[in-house]
């Protein structure tokens, strides 16, 4: 069967095509081969050229960069006394309030229209009163036992007189009795007159010395009477004078001027004597209580200038508005206050013209005169590096200052030595301060004047 010439050209090309894929891999790899030497070469040919380039070209010298000063502010230092200040907390006292109890029971019939928490009484003025009738009745009974004690002290008195005269006279007639018995023994011997007679004049004398004796007895009884009258008159006087109190204390009344704290007193009300009725202070005498550590109080003891009266300033925040008080240390407290890990002190605040009225319970800012250093400075805090280092401009050259610090006084610190009068300390915080650091103080010379703390 004849084959058509397309099928015939199949047939004859058969040979080369299966013969192809194997000589196309070879091919391949010799042009990427040639590739890379081509690109090695190009590369090193570079290098070499710029190497020839770089160590043909002239060598230049360095520029030397200008120094930069550090733009810095000062102060100068002054060597003066210094006193800072400690900065506590404290609470408003009361230093005299008392509780007014009625000395009497009874009922309340009239109270005073202020007699309320808050309100202020003058000293002498009407509380409440407690109705009078049974203090009334108990004096009218109290002054006429005395005068029924009188009454008996003047009979026995009375009685005295008589029995001091009848004894005068008993004396006078015993007298009269041995004198005529005398003269009748006399007579018995001279025969003149008979033994009985004689006895008779004894029997007499006998009789006026028991008479006498009698009148002894009964004046001896009648002074214990009169004595014993007088002790009841005199413990009558005094529950006279116990009724005429009760009677006064019947109206209360304000034992000082000051301010109601609290009140239990109203109309119609039976009160005991001894019940609390009223609660109130003198709103002239209030203290501020405050703590110092032991450190506060053992550097403030040993300065010269005591404690004890010292004064010290307050402030109240009331809202957003700050009023201030002064007050004189009075008093320290007896005992160290462990729960607040230090020393009571008591100072009496001073009288103010502020528009409010500090009272007691109030929670105030309290600063108190520290200690006094002599020849020291104050720096602000920020002068200070590290513990003890600060550093003064020379020459427009920082130069590294040993201080000593002594106290700390809010943001200042008081430099006790290390610093000479008028030098100018570095106060700019610097990242990268060093000893000889060139500096410069923007502006005029009045820059680096003193801060107004300095003053302080």
């Amino acid at each position: 069967m004849l084959k058509t010439v397309r099928e015939n050209q199949i047939v004859d090309d058969g040979p080369d095509v299966a013969e192809r894929p194997k000589r196309r891999p070879l091919a391949t790899t010799a042009r990427a081969v040639l590739q890379i030497v081509l690109m090695v070469a190009v590369l090193a040919g570079a290098y070499l050229v710029m190497e020839r380039l770089i160590a043909a070209a002239p060598e230049r010298t360095a520029r030397p960069r200008p120094e930069v000063s550090v733009p810095v502010e000062a102060m100068t230092a002054q060597v003066r006394d210094q006193r800072p200040r400690v900065d506590v907390f404290g609470e408003v006292t009361a230093a005299r309030a008392i509780d007014i109890r009625p000395p009497v029971s009874g009922e309340i019939v009239e109270i005073n229209p202020a007699l309320s928490a808050g309100n202020r009484v003058e000293q002498g003025e009407l509380l409440f009163a407690i109705d009078p009738f049974d203090v009334e009745v108990a004096l009218a009974e109290a002054r006429a036992n005395l005068a029924q004690t009188e009454a008996t002290v003047a009979e026995i008195e009375a009685r005295l007189v008589s029995e001091q005269a009848q004894l005068e006279s008993a004396r006078e007639q015993l007298a009269l009795a041995r004198s005529d018995l005398e003269r009748a023994e006399q007579l018995r011997a001279n025969g003149t007159l008979t033994a009985k007679q004689v006895e008779d004049r004894t029997l007499v004398v006998s009789q006026r010395q028991q008479a006498v004796s009698q009148r002894v007895n009964n004046l001896a009884i009648e002074e214990a009477r009169l004595d014993q009258q007088r002790a009841v008159l005199a413990r009558q006087e005094l529950g006279v004078r116990r009724a005429e109190r009760n009677l006064g204390d019947s109206a209360v009344r304000a034992p000082f001027a000051g301010v109601i704290r609290s009140s239990t007193v109203e109309t119609g009300r039976i009160v005991a004597a001894n019940d609390v009725a009223v609660a109130m202070y003198d709103d002239s005498a209030l203290d501020v209580r405050f703590t110092l550590t032991d450190a506060q109080y053992g550097r403030i003891a040993t300065d010269a200038d005591p404690l004890i009266g010292r004064q010290v300033s307050l402030t109240w925040t009331v809202g957003n508005v700050d009023y201030d008080y002064t007050a004189r240390v009075e008093r320290i407290g007896a005992d160290i206050a462990a729960d607040r890990g230090g020393v009571d002190v008591f100072a009496r605040i001073a009288e103010s013209e502020a528009p409010v009225q500090i009272r007691p319970g109030a929670f105030v800012a309290v600063s108190v005169p520290d200690r006094l250093y002599e020849n020291a400075v104050r720096l602000p805090e920020t002068a200070l590096y590290d513990a003890g280092t600060m550093y003064v401009i020379e020459d427009g050259r920082l130069a590294r200052r040993d201080v000593e610090i002594v106290a700390f006084d809010g943001n200042d610190v008081i430099v006790g030595a290390g610093l000479g009068d008028g030098e100018r300390v570095l106060t700019t915080r610097l990242s990268n301060v060093e000893d000889g650091l060139k500096v410069t103080i923007p502006g005029s010379e009045a820059a680096a004047t003193d801060d107004p703390a300095q003053d302080g």
